[in-house]
């Protein structure tokens, strides 16, 4: 029984010996495997000497490079075009001139309403939505804004200073197929010349 009992007591010192032979080994591959990033010395000193200056105030968004276009399909384009004449609404600054380009006019801020087509924490549905918009709103002199209040994106149309022309703005969008448009007051810009 003694021989048992020593026997026993010999395993289990084995096994920690092999149990701690193995970590070790473990260990020593782990430490093994830390690579330098450029030349020599410790990698902290390497990451923050980089020569490289780091632009952190880039935004994807600014860039306006949509690449994503919907076709509407020639049937449904016509169809909702000659129901839509008697809404056609005009913008405050459309004249029968050839416009002139946004830049070169100024403009102020006022209190009026905008109609809302799309709100969504997706900023590729809002960007499909938004370059869907400029193509169906163009025709109508419509102007179309991408807002970003936290944590929604909104897709928005129009500049209207009185609430009838918005609730037409609002009818041609459901005519269009934005089921979901409705009137929100806003700030609106308007040029500085207007009389209105």
């Amino acid at each position: 029984m003694a021989a048992t009992k020593r026997f026993g007591n010999y395993l289990i010192k084995q096994s920690r010996f092999f149990l701690l032979v193995v970590l070790a080994v473990l260990m020593m591959s782990c430490a093994a495997s830390k690579k330098q990033v450029a030349g020599t010395g410790s990698t902290k000193e390497t990451l923050t000497n980089l020569s490289i200056p780091f632009d952190e105030t880039f935004d994807p968004l600014s860039l306006e490079d949509d690449d994503i276009e919907i076709k509407r399909t020639s049937n449904s384009a016509n169809a909702t075009k000659t129901n839509l004449q008697d809404l056609k609404i005009e913008h405050p600054t459309a004249t029968k001139q050839e416009p002139l380009p946004d830049s070169l006019i100024s403009y102020k801020e006022a209190d009026g309403f905008r109609v809302q087509i799309f709100a969504g924490r997706n900023v590729e549905a809002a960007t499909m939505t938004k370059n869907k918009a400029q193509v169906d709103f163009a025709p109508y002199g419509q102007k179309v804004y991408f807002i970003f209040e936290a944590p929604f994106y909104k897709v928005r149309i129009g500049d209207f200073l009185m609430r009838s022309k918005a609730d037409q703005a609002r009818e041609l969008a459901r005519q269009l197929g934005y089921r979901e448009a409705f009137v929100v007051r806003s700030k609106i810009r308007i040029p500085e010349n207007s009389n209105q």
